[in-house]
């Protein structure tokens, strides 16, 4: 083979390879693009069951309504002291599928690092730790369903003082047909009573 052929041929697999190259990065960036979705939800209030056993998250595009079995929001639902936790939605994560299941991670954080000592057993009784000098937490599990909101019920639901913006992971191909977001099941009753079927709701904290 002569000097001539043997450089050509090197040419050519240099072009190839990089060609190669290039589509594969290009591949990685359209699948991380397909499979990386989501967008930021702005929560309005945070109800709980009056049995403990439903958490909902009402937030400006859906409303999330969520199954404990922990048992913890029941237990901080009978509490006396219930003015003293709130939940931090900084450190809360939705992630929701194509189906409109959603699985979250919510941090319930108490105002002070210092609480009476009686508080404190109780929380503690439940799971909830501190590290160092920061405010005694718990971070629980919570399996639910995204819903969409009735534009009449804007009027009757309460909000917080203040919005809070939680970023909604959703992994879902693009590929992927997402299935149809059913309407929220709450209600409200003529007394202003906020109602899963006969479930009675209430917020979570008032403020």
């Amino acid at each position: 083979m002569t000097l001539f052929y043997f450089q050509k041929l090197i040419k050519k697999i240099l072009q190839t390879f990089i060609i190669l190259s290039c589509f594969a990065l290009s591949s990685c960036a359209i699948t991380k693009g397909l499979w990386n979705r989501g967008y930021n939800e702005t929560f309005k209030q945070f109800l709980v069951s009056n049995d403990g056993k439903l958490v909902v998250f009402l937030g400006k595009n859906y409303h999330y309504i969520f199954s404990d079995e922990s048992g913890v929001m029941k237990e901080l639902l009978f509490w006396g002291r219930r003015d003293l936790v709130f939940v931090d939605v900084e450190k809360t994560s939705l992630e929701v599928d194509e189906k409109n299941d959603v699985t979250g991670y919510v941090t319930i954080e108490s105002f002070y690092t210092k609480l009476p000592r009686k508080e404190e057993i109780f929380l503690e009784s439940i799971g909830f730790r501190a590290q160092e000098s920061k405010p005694l937490s718990l971070r629980i599990k919570l399996v639910g369903t995204r819903y969409l909101p009735r534009d009449d019920l804007g009027y009757y639901l309460p909000s917080l003082d203040r919005t809070y913006t939680v970023s909604v992971k959703n992994p879902v191909s693009f590929f992927k047909k997402i299935a149809k977001v059913a309407l929220t099941p709450i209600t409200v009753a003529a007394d202003a009573t906020i109602l899963i079927g006969k479930v009675i709701l209430a917020p979570f904290k008032g403020n």
